[in-house]
């Protein structure tokens, strides 16, 4: 100031120091940091996931810095822990909105997190992306939430169909976790088997930190299934797959893309994975764009990188695009996030649709037997 001062008593006119003040808001504004608000589950038992996105956020952040940042600015992405429990998922979201007036923030991967804190998204008023599955939190028809992972009812059409129509299943069974997630995924499943004219044998649920499942798997043999349909969480998914080996099942799984996270099967032995198929959001090796993530993630975390990790890698570089065109402006962001078509990114190419769900595909895959490989069999397409 003291420079714009003196240059001014030389005797700089008004039009000529406005333009020194642009220039020098200008130059402050490039050296600013953008702050992103993400509440994520880095203890407790949904962290098996919840580093996965912890870390490809932060991929992002540096790729999108090394790539000028947002309009010359840096984004600098602030974790709250969200552990396991909806109160804590929520005040992680409040505090990290109070604290730091973030334009934006990712919200965790598990429904009911993502129902539980939906009216602290409306109160803050900024758009947020998110990872749940469950079709009950679209339907809330919350306009700044948007969803970067397929919804319940596109997997749960992928797996009704496969079994029906490639495994030729003729008596499924469905287990699930009880909760929204659990539950939404299951009902669908047994709606769409029975349109299809492959009705349930039975539905048979378990609680987040049940340990023992035989009693419902036992259920579902004794009532004639010959096939499984589970959705799961990771950690449940391993106990489930285990149990089902100790109890000599035969018939096949079809598991949806929890039980198929590198944390998962790090747990289990090549034989658990026997005769087990699933959905997941993408197969990454299966893309050079994909191949690639995978392979820039493990070079530098030491690990393997799923799905979930990719869906918020790919929100970040869309939430980056949205900047870099409208600024940080929320209902800017908001408006041009609504109307995003084929955005490509490393897991899928992405387009939102009239409730915000940008994933309409999922990929089937399977174990090749005696190994933890997992194999791509096809690609499902829900619209």
């Amino acid at each position: 100031m003291k420079n714009l001062t003196l240059n001014l008593r030389a005797g700089l006119t008004k039009a000529a120091l406005g333009s020194l003040l642009i220039t020098a808001c200008a130059a402050v504004s490039a050296q600013q940091t953008i702050t992103v608000g993400a509440t994520v589950p880095i203890t407790g038992p949904l962290s098996l996931t919840g580093m996965q996105y912890f870390n490809s956020l932060k991929l992002a952040e540096e790729d999108i810095n090394k790539a000028g940042g947002i309009k010359g600015a840096k984004v600098a992405i602030v974790v709250e822990d969200a552990q396991a429990s909806n109160s804590t998922g929520i005040n992680a979201f409040i505090k990290v909105v109070q604290e730091r007036k973030p334009p934006f923030v990712f919200l965790t991967s598990y429904s009911t997190q993502n129902i539980a804190v939906a009216p602290e998204v409306t109160k803050a008023a900024i758009p947020v992306m998110y990872a749940g599955g469950a079709n009950a939190v679209a339907d809330l028809d919350n306009k700044w939430m948007f969803r970067i992972r397929p919804q319940d009812s596109t997997a749960a059409t992928a797996m009704a169909r496969y079994v029906k129509d490639k495994l030729k299943a003729s008596k499924p069974g469905i287990i699930y976790i009880q909760n929204d997630f659990g539950q939404g995924g299951g009902n669908a499943a047994a709606r769409l088997l029975e349109e299809q004219g492959a009705k349930s044998v039975g539905s048979e649920s378990y609680g987040q930190n049940d340990k023992d499942m035989s009693a419902q798997l036992l259920n579902l043999k004794n009532k004639g299934a010959d096939v499984i349909i589970a959705f799961v969480y990771p950690l449940d998914a391993a106990l489930l797959l285990r149990q089902m080996k100790t109890l000599g099942l035969k018939m096949p799984m079809m598991i949806s893309s929890g039980g198929l996270v590198p944390a998962t099967i790090q747990l289990l032995s090549p034989s658990d994975l026997e005769n087990v198929w699933g959905v997941t959001d993408a197969y990454l090796a299966g893309t050079p764009k994909g191949k690639d993530f995978l392979e820039r993630y493990k070079s530098k975390f030491g690990s393997d990188v799923d799905p979930y990790g990719a869906a918020y890698y790919d929100g970040a570089r869309l939430m980056a695009q949205a900047m870099n065109a409208v600024g940080t402006e929320p209902n800017a962001l908001q408006a041009y996030l609504s109307k995003v078509k084929d955005f490509q990114g490393v897991a899928h190419v992405y387009s939102f649709d009239d409730k915000r769900n940008g994933v309409h595909d999922v990929a089937v895959v399977k174990f090749r037997p005696g190994t933890k490989d997992m194999e791509y069999i096809e690609t499902i397409t829900v619209k």
